[in-house]
């Protein structure tokens, strides 16, 4: 039973580390074993040897890729492995029956070589088993995909082989992040993306499922918990068709998250998360990056929604959503705010004038909820601005018909960003490098304020240009 749990183990580093640098000894090494005899037991119980395992997988892979058009012929040998496109292909055509370019010139039917799972069914015994989506893409890779629920949709995209161009700015454009700003009450709590904070609404991820479509199934907190197995279930479910799962809250901060895979029949869950659950005292915010897959036992009570992929259903071109995230501005700068949550302009406001309230800046005991929080709204505010220029041009290409609003959008966006980078020389730094403690000045605080505020209204004139 050890052996098999090891082998079991093996398989799991093996597709957690794919794409490294490799072999029996180095993993033989990480499991403190002889690599010969663990090579023995490793073919005996998967029937492979873990140089053939390791091949298959990364071919089988390859292979989706290339389908997808998503990388080109010299890109996947280095990623996969081999020195030169030569060697890549031989290899390639050996394992699916042609060669890299037939697949980009016609119909060709992929060999696939899924993760192998070992079950063992023994009296009394268990099952164990892990099964994992291939092709999901890592979260926070690119460390300006400040917002989790478009860079969810961004990786299962790639995972379906969808238009490249369904990107995080895709997403983050359509669901309404980067149009909007937010500011929580109570004072000082920390802030986060329109599409999170806002998603019982669902008019974010609506938008974002519409734009790509596909239909899906949102079940909030309160569902979960009166139906937590039958939800488990329907993980599991939707794992098995090849669907994963999106979660708020599984590990971390209630940012979203991907389930893709899980072992041990259900007992522990599997996916990608900016955030491990683990905490760093030397960190501002206290949550660790995530460097690898989270693995977490069946607790969902801490979720607080889970979103289901659906079937396809027709959709309308990437120029023509775009397009309507554009002309979707006015919607969005009309939500409302209410004693919770400020909006737009609002919520500027909010912020700035939260500067002015001297009981929050007594000592430096009191600055790191303050800190945290403004970490946060400035973290919005430059995620939408470092993206948008990009947005907007590439809606100026795709969407001539609007030609005279968009311009004038750039112009004004770009106004903000002058605004925002005055706003942080002012500070000291993004994260005020320069002096954490100088929020305990009252004559900063007012000069941040004005500042802050200054953002504001060139948000506000950009924002209502378009009405």
């Amino acid at each position: 039973m050890e052996w098999i749990n090891i082998v079991q183990n093996t398989l799991n580093y093996i597709e957690d580390h794919l794409l490294e640098d490799i072999n029996a000894d180095k993993i033989a090494s990480q499991f403190f074993i002889s690599s010969i005899y663990f090579q023995k037991i490793f073919s005996i119980i998967t029937g492979f040897t873990i140089n053939d395992y390791i091949k298959n997988r990364r071919l089988s892979l390859a292979g989706e890729e290339l389908a997808g058009n998503k990388i080109k012929i010299i890109d996947a040998a280095l990623k996969y492995g081999y020195e030169s496109p030569e060697s890549f292909t031989k290899a390639f055509t050996r394992f699916h029956g042609f060669t890299p370019s037939s697949l980009r010139k016609g119909i060709c039917q992929l060999n696939y070589f899924l993760p192998l799972n070992i079950k063992i069914d023994v009296s009394g015994g268990f099952i164990m088993s892990r099964k994992l989506i291939p092709n999901v893409e890592k979260l926070y890779q690119v460390k300006s995909e400040n917002y989790m629920f478009p860079s969810c949709m961004r990786s299962v995209m790639a995972a379906f082989n969808e238009d490249q161009a369904y990107d995080f700015s895709f997403f983050a454009g359509i669901s309404g992040d980067f149009f909007t700003q937010l500011w929580l009450e109570p004072k000082w709590r920390y802030n986060d993306s329109y599409s999170n904070v806002c998603k019982a609404s669902q008019k974010p991820i609506k938008a974002a499922f519409d734009a790509c479509g596909f239909e899906y199934t949102y079940v909030d907190n309160t569902q979960i918990k009166e139906n937590e197995a039958e939800m488990l279930q329907k993980i599991i479910a939707s794992i098995d068709k090849g669907l994963p799962v999106l979660a708020f809250g599984i590990v971390g901060p209630p940012n979203c998250s991907i389930i893709c895979g899980y072992a041990q029949d259900g007992k522990q869950l599997i996916g990608w998360s900016q955030f491990t659950g683990e905490t760093n005292e030397d960190e501002l915010i206290d949550q660790v990056c995530a460097e690898n897959y989270f693995q977490v036992g069946n607790d969902l009570t801490h979720i607080e929604a889970l979103i289901f992929f659906g079937k396809q259903k027709p959709r309308v071109s990437i120029a023509e959503n775009i397009k309507q995230s554009i002309l979707n501005i006015p919607a969005l700068a009309a939500l409302p705010s209410t004693d919770e949550l400020r909006m737009g302009k609002a919520a500027f406001d909010a912020w700035a004038d939260s500067l002015l309230c001297d009981e929050y800046f007594q000592d430096e005991t009191m600055l790191e909820g303050p800190l945290d929080t403004y970490q946060s709204c400035v973290v919005q505010t430059g995620t939408n601005l470092f993206y948008l220029d990009a947005y907007l041009k590439n809606a100026l290409t795709l969407c001539p018909e609007i030609e005279a609003q968009l311009k004038t959008l750039i112009d004004l966006f770009a106004q903000e960003k002058t605004a925002f980078d005055q706003l942080i020389e002012y500070q000291g730094g993004y994260f005020f490098e320069k002096d954490r403690k100088a929020l305990l000045d009252k004559n900063f605080r007012d000069g941040l304020a004005k500042h802050v505020k200054a953002v504001g209204s060139c948000y506000e004139k950009a924002i209502q240009s378009i009405k």
